[in-house]
């Protein structure tokens, strides 16, 4: 129907022209070889710069179309893996009496066997360790693998909208580990999704001292639809131990506030005075927004300035909330 509009166009255009040059005072007759034998002629090249503008015309007016419709199929497939690493997470809860993932497990940082930590708070791996793996990753699969790479990596889980792997050039055997081994990953602060951290439970990661490591029963939170688990991250500025800035973390005020004081209410919007400053904030690359997966397993999304709002504290945690330490003082 369009093709057929477009014709009929380009045919009133060829009227119009040839009756604007159509002088009746003189016609200057044309010899038997010129003539078109089907009675039609070419096109001229007004007729081609009209159509030529008229498509270009219409590409412009799609373009914004199919760049918003792609955007919004890649934020579905996004939300579909946090909604799938939602079910995981439940069947963690469900086996586990009720206890929440702590971080270093959950996405194998540092998840390695032999940890020893001594009473004093000190601690350290004997010789001999070994990496039990991603224990999201062992829910993910049938086989119950740990080490099966599903978390973070190009042969699992991973944001398509994400461009951290940017960063990352080349070919080489570092490259490809990377890519493709969740541990490394991790630890090289090169992934797209991130765990709700100081809230949900941590080791290592949140203090050096083990009399400061915690964990979290679901039962403890009593608005599991509230608080977010997983998320899309955002690239960190402050440096790291790596080249890369996209942590396995997300927190609303680190460092800029105490992420582990349960007891005082947040009145500070993190952005956008802050946005150098924090350390793992979460992610805009979905319509300026981040996907994320909720206690209850529903996903869900807010712009990357509201994430990070006084208002949206509830969210990340909420106040005077049980937990239970690794050593009991």
């Amino acid at each position: 129907m369009k093709s057929l509009n477009l014709l009929l166009l380009i045919k009133r255009i060829r009227n119009i022209t040839s009756s604007t040059h159509h002088c009746p005072a003189r016609q200057i007759p044309q010899s038997s070889h010129n003539r078109d034998p089907h009675g039609t002629g070419g096109f001229t090249l007004i007729e081609l710069l009209v159509v030529i503008s008229i498509i270009s015309l219409l590409i412009a007016m799609l373009l914004p179309s199919v760049e918003k419709a792609r955007a919004s199929g890649e934020q579905v497939v996004c939300q579909t893996n946090l909604r799938q690493m939602g079910i995981a997470m439940a069947g963690y809860v469900n086996e586990w009496d009720d206890w929440l993932p702590y971080y270093e497990a959950w996405y194998d940082d540092h998840h390695q066997s032999k940890l020893v930590v001594n009473p004093d708070g000190s601690w350290y791996w004997r010789k001999g360790w070994e990496d039990i793996g991603a224990v999201m990753s062992a829910y993910l699969n049938y086989s119950n693998d740990a080490n099966s790479d599903l978390i973070n990596t190009d042969r699992g889980l991973t944001c398509p909208s994400w461009i951290g792997q940017l960063e990352l050039s080349g070919d080489s055997e570092y490259a490809t580990k990377v890519r493709t081994i969740t541990r490394i990953a991790i630890g090289q602060h090169l992934v797209p999704y991130a765990y709700n951290t100081f809230y949900l439970g941590a080791q290592w990661s949140v203090s050096s001292d083990a009399k400061n490591w915690f964990y979290r029963k679901k039962s403890y939170i009593q608005y599991p639809s509230n608080i977010i688990t997983d998320g899309d991250n955002a690239y960190s500025f402050p440096a790291t131990n790596t080249p890369f800035h996209y942590w396995g973390l997300i927190n609303r005020t680190a460092p800029i506030e105490n992420s582990r004081d349960d007891k005082t209410p947040s009145t500070t919007d993190m952005l956008p005075d802050f946005r150098q400053e924090l350390r793992y904030p979460i992610g805009e690359r979905h319509l300026e927004g981040a996907n994320t997966v909720c206690l209850d397993g529903h996903a869900d999304w807010m712009q990357q300035e509201n994430w990070h709002a006084a208002d949206a504290d509830h969210r990340w945690r909420e106040l005077n909330t049980p937990f239970t330490k690794r050593i009991k003082e």
